[in-house]
């Protein structure tokens, strides 16, 4: 470690010596399209993943035949499916309604509630500050997140969200924070072609999400993960923000 630079002091989080990881989606298949290769990288070095998707997919279909029921219903067996097909520990989509009305800050608390039973090492979930990003439900999901850390963390913080902690319980710490759906990305995983095909099929495996602009998508994926794989010398890679617990909270320095 280079302790004559700030950043040897206070290095980036390597995300591949993680242990027990969440991913924070804001609907089903969000995880699989911006983080499936980094997924199924970690399950083969042998980790704990995690997927929570906040909302309940409802409102993803241009079918007019479709209820928000049915949907719902298939989404989430979907996302079963998915993550099955990538080994994932646990998956829990919440209720949440996709597209819908909603408190972000009940949204907090549930997620609050998640990484106090998980104990993750790192939290993933959209970048907040992505400046193309418009839908709702994923800038809702990203404050939430955000919001969430500093609840889990503290005891008394937890209580006024009426999260029943007790005293002698121990509470998570020096959780990570890994954003997703990101321009800025400060660290490049690379992926070789059997994880970034894994993504694929992980992606694939959301049929109700499938049309005929899949195609376009699925360019625009390999585009990404080729010129990211490029910076490092690899095939395909994936690309994030990550910060450390020091660089939460009012860090000045550019990470």
């Amino acid at each position: 470690m280079d302790y004559h630079t700030l950043m040897g002091y206070v290095p980036l989080p390597d995300l591949l010596s993680l242990k027990r990881v969440l991913f924070v989606g804001p609907h089903p298949d969000d995880i699989e399209i911006s983080s499936g290769g980094l997924v199924k990288k970690l399950i083969n070095l042998g980790k704990e993943v995690y997927f929570l998707i906040v909302t309940d997919g409802g409102a993803g279909s241009k079918d007019p035949n479709i209820t928000s029921e049915e949907l719902v219903l298939k989404r989430k067996e979907e996302s079963r499916l998915a993550a099955e097909y990538l080994q994932v520990k646990k998956v829990e989509v919440l209720d949440f309604p996709d597209g819908g009305i909603y408190k972000p800050e009940e949204m907090s608390v549930e997620i609050a509630k998640r990484i106090i039973d998980i104990h993750p090492d790192a939290v993933f979930a959209p970048d907040p500050l992505l400046p193309t990003e418009t839908h709702p439900d994923h800038l809702n999901c990203a404050k939430a997140v955000t919001n969430a850390l500093g609840i889990s963390q503290f005891r008394l913080s937890a209580l006024r969200h009426g999260i029943e902690i007790d005293k002698d319980q121990t509470l998570p710490s020096g959780i990570n924070l890994v954003y997703y759906y990101t321009h800025r990305p400060n660290v490049i995983i690379a992926l070789d072609k059997d994880e970034f095909d894994a993504k694929i099929e992980a992606i694939l495996k959301h049929e109700s999400q499938i049309d005929e602009s899949f195609a376009g998508i699925k360019m625009y994926l390999y585009y990404k993960a080729t010129t990211l794989g490029r910076e490092i010398g690899s095939e395909y890679a994936e690309g994030y923000f990550a910060m450390g617990p020091v660089h939460q909270h009012c860090f000045l320095e550019k990470i």
